[in-house]
């Protein structure tokens, strides 16, 4: 195992990161299965998990992770991986993850690549001919897709400013940009709705009132307009179901 410091250390881009061994398998896992199998890879893994000054082997990065899959439904392995990745982008800095050769590389690109080899082999051979697409299947949308539409966009989020119970407001209502109110939602579903693991109750219970003021947040859009984050974001999301509904671009 590589010591903390190692003089060369270097960080890998995405399309650099290393393969792992692919868990075996008989047959094709299920998602609970696969993130089950990455929690199991990274127990076993022989390198060294650094968050900032802080150093991990696999055994209690593995039981961190155990923690956060107890607390929280994810629908994919993938969708575990984002948000996993998604909370450790709010600490000083993200997980790294060094390999005994001294390479260092981000954390989300060692979870997918190892996901990549469960998958490449316990994938089925599939029958040849064009893949069939159902125009009629619904077009399902998650929490992190909502998440996602939030960061993406140009918009400013406002916060309320704070009632008194005279009903006197203190201070003044708090402005966001789109990557930090997207941020600031991850961080309150992860504080606050632990128990929250749909899309319909992530809006109603954390992305429409400020939890301090229960007054709802608001969408200040360019041209000094401004309406209820829930009805812009339920907006957005139907628009989103339509474009994939058409074969659009996730």
């Amino acid at each position: 195992m590589a010591a903390c410091g190692s003089p060369n250390a270097r960080v890998m881009e995405k399309d650099e990161v290393q393969r792992m061994e692919p868990a075996e398998h008989a047959g094709e896992p299920s998602e609970a299965e696969k993130i089950r199998a990455l929690i199991d890879e990274v127990r076993k893994v022989d390198a060294v998990f650094v968050r900032g000054e802080e150093t991990f082997d696999g055994a209690t990065m593995a039981d961190e992770l155990e923690h956060r899959v107890t607390r929280l439904t994810f629908a994919t392995a993938r969708q575990f991986v984002d948000a996993v990745a998604a909370i450790d982008r709010s600490k000083a800095e993200p997980l790294r993850v060094r390999l005994t050769d001294g390479t260092v590389l981000e954390a989300r690109d060692w979870y997918l690549a190892a996901l990549d080899e469960m998958e490449g082999a316990t994938r089925a051979p599939r029958a040849t001919g064009p893949a069939r697409h159902d125009p009629n299947a619904p077009v399902t949308l998650g929490i992190l897709d909502a998440l996602t539409i939030v960061e993406r966009s140009r918009e400013t989020f406002v916060a309320p400013a704070r009632k008194l119970p005279s009903g006197k407001t203190k201070g003044k209502r708090k402005e966001y940009t789109a990557p930090d109110f997207a941020e600031m939602l991850r961080k309150k579903w992860e504080f606050l709705g632990a128990d929250v693991r749909d899309l319909e109750t992530f809006i109603d219970e954390i992305a429409t009132d400020a939890f301090s003021t229960m007054e709802p947040y608001r969408v200040l859009h360019e041209d000094g307009s401004e309406e209820e984050l829930r009805g812009w974001l339920l907006a957005q999301l139907d628009a989103r179901r339509a474009a994939l509904a058409k074969g659009g671009a996730p």
